[in-house]
């Protein structure tokens, strides 16, 4: 990825923990972990707000499969849009757990959910 002041553009992937990559997006743990046990999002390459439906089908597919994963044997997990991204200049998506414990509970069930996923 390369930098222009955007923070996701500016990661240095060899410092973070890299679940998958390709070509188009990376899905890495994210940054704060706000209480969970795991928690990442899935990140576009390229420095973008939108990105085409077949593109965003791809995204939720890939991080329904990590997920899957990642959260085996922890009930569900839901994929979240970006209703209250800190970044939201550059298209991204968080996958996290429901932990009822955690810090930003509450703003979780105020967030637009776009899958939920039992794994």
């Amino acid at each position: 990825m390369s930098g222009n002041g955007c923070p996701l553009c500016s990661l240095d992937l060899s410092k973070e923990r890299v679940f998958y990559e390709d070509g188009y997006f990376v899905v890495i743990r994210t940054k704060t972990m706000k209480g969970h046990s795991e928690r990442f999002m899935i990140v576009t390459k390229e420095h973008t707000h939108d990105i085409p439906y077949k593109a965003f089908e791809a995204a939720l597919d890939i991080a329904a499969n990590i997920g899957r994963k990642l959260f085996k044997g922890r009930g569900k997990f839901i994929i979240m849009d970006s209703t209250f991204a800190t970044i939201n200049q550059h298209w991204h998506l968080v996958c996290t757990d429901l932990d009822p414990e955690s810090k930003d509970f509450r703003q979780i069930l105020k967030t637009g959910w776009l899958r939920v996923i039992d794994c």
